[in-house]
């Protein structure tokens, strides 16, 4: 790691915060659990971002593997409010990230740096670890001890910042194979990646409605092939379309055409024509939509 003054980077503060969004309630013990569970891995085929990327979806929270767009993200945390799961960002700025650790207590830090070639513990007293410190996050969603209500309050919290997101997006124009790098336009998978990076900063990948139907299996996610259990937020898979009648659907239903959002109420908030005028609410009883559904799912629940 390269040297850099340290005081004022101890003392820096106004960092904006971000918003992040567990799959389920996680604890900063949970957190700092998952990361010594990864002490002495190899980082041959992994980077810092890697390390903490697994770490946070050990303790249920899906993140980037990014460092800077992690760093944007979680809640900033001062060092002497420093408690085991938060995570450390090493480097000589926030613009130039090159390491990260996660706190352990008792001053030990479990620290992802390429150069070491694996996942080392460190004293934070280390004048390594002093020296290239930029600043902390938490990344914990719950106090350790919580409560059912709470945990509900906020999956609502979430579910509505996902339908808010959506909203914004009414009226934009469908574009066939549109660019993940604009939001002037979207075709289905474009805009339904678009509002979980919005709201939850959940980067799905670029690929199309077969991709996040993977990414949602993949996620650990709870498959709903009911329409009628889903919730409010959650993705929803769709068959190509066939026309309107029921019967053109009961056969080979593997094939995916399709995605949106669960907007509650019977509906769905998607894209998927110039012609229907770009992002649109649908109501799914008793329509094609209701036929060709195949399943839904949160990828931010397990």
């Amino acid at each position: 790691m390269k040297k850099s003054k340290i005081l004022s980077l101890l003392l820096a503060g106004g960092i904006v915060f971000s918003s992040f969004t567990p799959t389920y309630a996680a604890t900063s013990s949970q957190i700092a659990d998952s990361a010594q569970k990864y002490i002495g891995h190899s980082l041959k085929n992994y980077s810092a971002g890697d390390f903490i990327q697994y770490t946070l979806k050990g303790a249920g929270v899906l993140s980037s593997n990014n460092l800077s767009t992690l760093y944007k993200q979680g809640t900033p945390v001062s060092l002497s409010n420093l408690k085991k799961g938060d995570v450390a960002f090493f480097g000589s700025s926030s613009s130039n990230l090159i390491a990260s650790g996660v706190y352990l207590g008792n001053n030990k830090i479990a620290i992802a740096y390429k150069p070491y070639g694996s996942v080392k513990l460190l004293s934070t007293n280390d004048a390594v670890v002093k020296n290239n410190f930029v600043g902390l996050r938490s990344y914990a969603t719950t106090k350790e001890s919580t409560n059912k209500t709470d945990t509900t309050k906020s999956t609502k919290n979430t579910q509505e910042a996902i339908i808010k997101a959506g909203l914004r997006y009414l009226g934009t124009p469908y574009e066939y194979g549109s660019s993940r790098s604009s939001t002037k336009t979207f075709d289905c998978s474009a805009f339904v990646r678009q509002v979980y990076i919005d709201a939850v900063g959940l980067d799905m990948g670029r690929g199309g409605a077969t991709s996040q139907y993977h990414y949602l299996k993949n996620s650990g996610a709870k498959i709903k092939t009911n329409w009628r259990d889903l919730e409010k937020g959650d993705i929803m898979i769709f068959m190509p379309y066939r026309g309107t009648a029921k019967s053109n659907y009961s056969k080979d239903r593997d094939s995916i055409g399709h995605s949106g959002i669960y907007m509650g109420d019977g509906k769905v908030l998607h894209t998927y024509s110039k012609e229907s005028g770009g992002v649109r609410v649908d109501s799914i009883a008793g329509r094609h939509w209701e036929y060709r559904f195949i399943a839904g799912g949160s990828p931010l629940k397990k």
